[in-house]
Order: structure tokens, then sequence, then C-alpha cells
């Protein structure tokens, strides 16, 4: 007993360190191929009736791919590069303010970031990453397809 006492916590402390770093690789590919088909969607030019412009729909379109508890697409921007060039457009939904156009129009260069924090799973391994998570930023980048720039917000 004295022997399973002093290698008990060693051993659910190293049982719990892999399941947090498994969490964390499943929510950062999670959350990449979330902002990579949010970046496919906004090369496309489309824009869901109802949300009201380009921008909330790619928003709406990378939160809803999301599968992880406690994640949010609350921290984005998204950029918008003209052809051959210029000075760039950007929307930040963290502050809910930027450029409106950032979602760009046919030909632009647009790149999609998310910056998130994790909760992981096991609070003695929180304690020693800053906010008790794990901070990543996961980011996208297309080019638009020619579209009807008519038929978007």
């Amino acid at each position: 007993m004295a022997e399973f006492a002093v290698v008990a916590p060693l051993f659910l402390l190293l049982i719990f360190g892999v399941m947090d770093y498994a969490w964390i690789m499943f929510a950062q590919a999670n959350i990449q191929q979330a902002v990579d088909d949010g970046g496919r969607y906004a090369s496309t030019g489309q824009e869901s009736g109802g949300t009201g412009t380009r921008i909330s729909s790619i928003v709406a379109v990378v939160q809803n791919e999301i599968s992880v508890p406690g994640v949010d697409a609350s921290n984005m921007k998204i950029c918008g590069v003209p052809p051959g060039g210029g000075s760039s457009l950007c929307w930040d939904s963290g502050s809910g303010s930027g450029n409106t156009g950032a979602a760009g129009g046919p030909e632009y260069t647009e790149t999609l970031t998310l910056t998130t924090t994790l909760p992981l799973l096991t609070p003695l391994i929180g304690q020693f990453f800053p906010a008790a998570g794990y901070t990543f930023t996961s980011s996208s980048t297309f080019t638009n397809e020619p579209f009807n720039p008519s038929t978007t917000n």
C-alpha cells in the first residue's frame, strides 16, 4: 500500500497529461478544419440568407463546424486583399469592428484567423497554462473565386 501511495499520484498525473494532450490535438485539428471550411465557403462568394452579411455567414459556417465544447468563433479576424495587392480590409469579430467589405470580392485573397483558448480537462495540469487553458491560433488563406459581386452583401 505504501508503494501504491507513492506511485499512484505520478501514474495519474501521467494518464491525465496524456488525456489533455490528446484533447488539445483533437481540438486543434477540429478548429483548423472549421477555419478551412469557413475559408472555402468565403471563397465562393456565398452568403446565407437571413444572417445579414457575408462576414456573419462566414463566422456562422466556422461556428457550426466547431465540435469542441467551450470553444467558439468569437475571436475571428477576416482580412481581404484586393487582386494585385493594395491595402487589406480587415474585420474583427472579437470587437465587432472593422471593414464590412473584408470578405472581399472576386479574386481577393482572404485570410481567416481564429484565436481561442481551450479549457483543459485536468485542473491540476491547467494551472500550468495562462488562463487555465491552451491558447492557439488557426488560420487559413484562400483566393476568392470569380463570382458575381452583385449577389452578395
